[in-house]
């Protein structure tokens, strides 16, 4: 059997960085999942851009509606309901407090990076995010227990980053 090789390292990271990167939100999601491939399922997705001089990539955080509202809401400390602006310019605040927490947790690391761009909010679900060769990558799905059973399918998100390695 042909097993799939997940850097231990990146899986480390993206557990430790989404985990400490929603402290300030007060939630504690579980990690139950990790795969190489990052398939995207869920309607909204927060991608934040990483450069450095011999890795570039990108961090994608993969959620539905409901479960950004949550996150957004426990950011601003508020009860909401809707994905207005302020709610999106939370979910990208949580985007950027895990990409941030990812850089600080690969420097010294073979896959460090430097910098982060400006979170962008994709509103969209069921694409395949592609990467070519030379790609290191890993998507961990996060379990949030705060949300009812009754909503199973919001109760999971992804969190993945990518790095091609430069020449």
């Amino acid at each position: 059997m042909n097993k799939l090789q997940i850097d231990d390292v990146l899986l480390d990271c993206v557990i430790r960085g989404t985990l400490e990167g929603l402290e300030m939100a007060e939630v504690a999601p579980q990690a139950i999942g990790a795969s190489k491939f990052n398939t995207v399922n869920k309607e909204i997705s927060v991608i934040v851009g990483l450069h450095g001089e011999k890795r570039n990539g990108n961090m994608a955080m993969n959620l539905s509606e409901r479960t950004a509202i949550f996150l957004a809401g426990r950011l601003m400390g508020e009860e909401i309901s809707t994905l207005d602006d302020d709610a999106i310019d939370a979910l990208c605040e949580i985007g950027n407090m895990i990409a941030g927490r990812l850089k600080e947790l690969l420097i010294d690391t073979p896959h460090e990076f430097r910098t982060i761009s400006l979170p962008a909010v994709i509103f969209g679900a069921n694409y395949t995010m592609y990467h070519t060769k030379n790609i290191t990558s890993i998507s961990v799905m996060f379990e949030l227990q705060d949300i009812p059973i009754g909503h199973m399918g919001d109760k999971f998100f992804n969190v993945s980053i990518a790095l091609l390695t430069q020449s």
